[in-house]
């Protein structure tokens, strides 16, 4: 077949099949934008998480009361945790 006898061919399977060729052309633009609605999320996640950290500076740590040793497990909520204390803001600040 020829380049002209297959365009021929695909027009006609268009106008005869007219039901069919909108729902797979829709299928298919529903499926791109799709792509692309989560690709935009998944990229706006990463900029919005990226600000939050990066407002921090680097000159800040995060400090929270636990455990020196959870014996290979995590304690989560069901662990023993003491609160921190003023003494424990005054071993951080003696840190280099």
């Amino acid at each position: 077949m020829l380049l002209p006898d297959l365009i021929r061919l695909t027009i006609s399977s268009f106008v005869a099949y007219r039901l069919r060729s909108f729902l797979t052309g829709l299928g298919i633009a529903v499926g791109i934008a799709a792509v692309i609605l989560l690709t935009s999320i998944g990229e706006g996640l990463h900029q919005f998480v990226l600000s939050e950290f990066s407002q921090f500076g680097t000159n800040l740590i995060g400090i929270q009361p636990g455990k020196k040793q959870a014996h290979g497990a995590s304690v989560g909520i069901l662990g023993s945790v003491r609160p921190l204390s003023i003494g424990d803001a005054q071993a951080v600040r003696r840190l280099p």
